[in-house]
């Protein structure tokens, strides 16, 4: 796994365009996907940081019926959905899933990775993170049509229908890791599949302001990303407070 440490966005932007040539000369002209964090923690999804009371898989499917039972009185949806919508719309709002949020958009990304630090309280050495991940067709190949999320024989990348406005916004997909990985709690970043597709980019904490700003000037902010009163007023807060 390549590790890169960058401070301006013009090195953010510079690394993405030499990956992605060297890439496209290799033969793979699959787009790139980002994923922004505040701090370097590894690729796991939010059900593997939470304890379960029980087995995983068993709370796991247990989780997506109740979700699936009772969200109907909360959601106005017009489209009916299938499994893998319920899971994208739970993650979406917190609900613990097997899916990882991950960005077509690398400015996207970075905005997650820089936006929600007070660099004074952030301890000396810490830094934000954007995930590179570089794949081949063979990381899209399945059709969730044919396969319930539950039945992946390994991690794969999946394209989301726009049932949410903001997954448009956020120009989102997720990995989704098979149950086998899921229960063993096996870190993407570990991975011998994807360890020369990954690219971890260190961003230190005295950058993060002015990645801030450069974001802002070419329109990325929390109101374009949440396209709602949330996102509108955070986006306010940052505009005219220090």
């Amino acid at each position: 796994m390549q590790e890169v440490e960058l401070d301006t966005m013009r090195d953010y932007l510079d690394l993405i365009r030499i990956n992605k040539e060297e890439n496209i000369r290799n033969g793979n002209v699959g787009d790139f996907v980002f994923r922004g964090q505040g701090a370097d923690y590894p690729l796991i999804p939010k059900i593997c940081r939470l304890k379960p009371k029980g087995d995983l898989f068993e709370v796991e499917k247990a989780l997506l019926t109740e979700f699936k039972r009772t969200n109907p009185l909360l959601v106005q949806q017009q489209t009916p959905l299938n499994d893998w919508d319920y899971l994208t719309l739970g993650q979406h709002f917190g609900l613990p899933t097997r899916l990882l949020d991950w960005s077509n958009s690398a400015l996207t990304a970075l905005w997650f990775a820089v936006s929600g630090h007070n660099t004074e309280c952030l301890p000396a050495g810490a830094y934000a993170v954007v995930w590179i991940l570089m794949p081949t067709d063979e990381d899209f190949d399945f059709n969730p049509d044919e396969v319930h999320p539950f039945d992946l024989p390994a991690t794969r990348i999946f394209r989301p229908r726009l049932i949410k406005q903001r997954i448009n916004n956020q120009s989102g997909v997720f990995t989704v890791p098979s149950t086998q990985e899921l229960r063993e709690t096996r870190y993407m970043n570990e991975s011998d599949h994807y360890d020369l597709k990954l690219i971890k980019v260190k961003i230190p904490t005295a950058s993060l302001s002015n990645m801030r700003n450069d974001l802002q000037t070419l329109g990325v902010n929390a109101f374009s990303i949440f396209p709602e009163l949330e996102g509108l007023c955070a986006f306010l807060q940052w505009r005219y407070f220090e």
